[in-house]
């Protein structure tokens, strides 16, 4: 259930943001607030939390014009470098999407080529079937062609990661 608002509540607020409450208050709100519930419990809440108010505002420690200058410097500086790196980020962009598109386009020159020696590695294997192991006829189950599938894989994994490494940035 809410309650109705008091015409009043206004005025005493006023009265307490103003610190005028109780001492220099008009005597009329002092008897209606001690009547009115709505105006009770506004003064009941709002005067600590502006009693709080006051003793922050009055222990708050204000930096001298030195430190709000050499901060205001600091931030400018920091602006001005953020812009300043602004189009090198966008050339470092247009590169990357350059470098994409030639990845792509030697991947589509490059692939059927591995695919040709992909086939001949397997048919080698085939022929060069472990001493001891009967010859396999599906090609990918010798080990010698599954160790050359692996030898090349882990070389696609670890070029790009020692790549990381030498180029990156410390």
């Amino acid at each position: 259930m809410r309650r109705s608002e008091c015409p009043r509540e206004a005025e005493l607020l006023d009265a307490l943001q103003a610190s005028r409450w109780p001492e220099t208050t008009d005597p009329s709100l002092q008897e209606h607030v001690v009547g009115c519930a709505a105006c009770g419990d506004l003064l009941e809440v709002v005067a600590p939390l502006l009693d709080e108010q006051r003793v922050l505002q009055h222990e708050a420690a204000v930096p001298s014009s030195a430190i709000v200058w050499w901060r205001a410097q600091m931030r400018s500086r920091r602006e001005a470098a953020a812009r300043a790196a602004q189009p090198i980020s966008f050339v470092q962009g247009i590169m990357l999407a350059c470098a994409a598109g030639l990845l792509a386009t030697a991947l589509g020159i490059f692939v059927p080529v591995f695919r040709r020696s992909l086939t001949w590695m397997m048919q080698a294997g085939a022929a060069w079937s472990a001493p001891g192991l009967p010859a396999a006829s599906d090609p990918l189950t010798n080990p010698i062609v599954l160790a050359g599938i692996a030898a090349l894989g882990l070389c696609a994994i670890l070029l790009p990661v020692a790549l990381y490494f030498t180029f990156r940035e410390d």
